[in-house]
């Protein structure tokens, strides 16, 4: 996504809206301070509106079923893989243990989607009747490393290397703790993980006295979700 250009900008001409947001006007725009108040504040009312509020409606919504559909393909894809080389004695035990940890992973990492937020960091204006307005995306970084996660399960769960190599050997009890273990230390990951941001630039233009969203399609916002059919190894 692209970031803005503030350079044609006097940063803080007009100070700030009475919002979480900046509020600039390029210079030479006449406006006076009480309009720029009122138009800041119904473009925040028409982007909460068709925006905001549908992203926590209904994109949300797409975005996680998407993952879902994706990370159960990816998963299935991975282990069919690796069971080829499995020997066949230890075939059953690797496939229940493998799709164990996917069944711990999915559901943490995939619910974390929901808690994904869109909202306005900038409103700019270049001319009076025409507006840019910065919308900043934050999620959850969840790209910590699994190898490592798992490799630390492992030594609390006191499975030894052998058994790690044979899992069929690994008893009950040892797995539960395994299992048990795993899921705490994803949760404390992502908990203790970043917020990534990313800014996307849209346009509002003011036609007969109304702000509207101008060359705005929602599910723009989706494309990307949207046309992915599969994952690159």
């Amino acid at each position: 996504m692209k970031k803005i250009l503030l350079g044609l900008f006097i940063l803080g001409t007009l100070g700030m809206a009475q919002s979480n947001y900046e509020v600039y006007v390029k210079s030479g725009v006449k406006i006076s301070q009480s309009e720029v108040d009122r138009d800041s504040k119904e473009i925040e009312n028409l982007i909460n509106k068709e925006i905001i509020q549908r992203y926590n409606r209904e994109g949300k919504k797409i975005i996680v079923e998407k993952a879902t559909e994706l990370y159960k393909k990816t998963i299935n894809n991975s282990i069919n893989e690796i069971m080829e080389e499995v020997p066949k004695k230890q075939k059953q035990a690797f496939k229940a243990f493998t799709q164990k940890i996917s069944e711990i992973m999915g559901p943490n990492m995939l619910n974390e989607l929901n808690n994904n937020e869109i909202s306005i960091s900038k409103v700019l204006f270049p001319e009076k009747d025409n507006v840019k307005v910065e919308l900043l995306f934050k999620s959850k970084n969840l790209d910590f490393d699994i190898d490592e996660i798992i490799d630390e399960v492992v030594k609390k769960s006191n499975i030894s290397d052998d058994e790690f190599k044979h899992l069929e050997k690994i008893s009950k009890t040892k797995l539960d703790k395994f299992y048990k273990y795993l899921e705490d230390e994803i949760k404390e990951a992502m908990k203790n993980s970043d917020y990534d941001e990313e800014t996307s630039e849209i346009k509002i233009k003011k036609v007969n006295g109304k702000w509207q969203l101008e060359d705005f399609k929602f599910e723009d916002f989706f494309y990307n979700i949207e046309n992915i059919d599969d994952i690159d190894d």
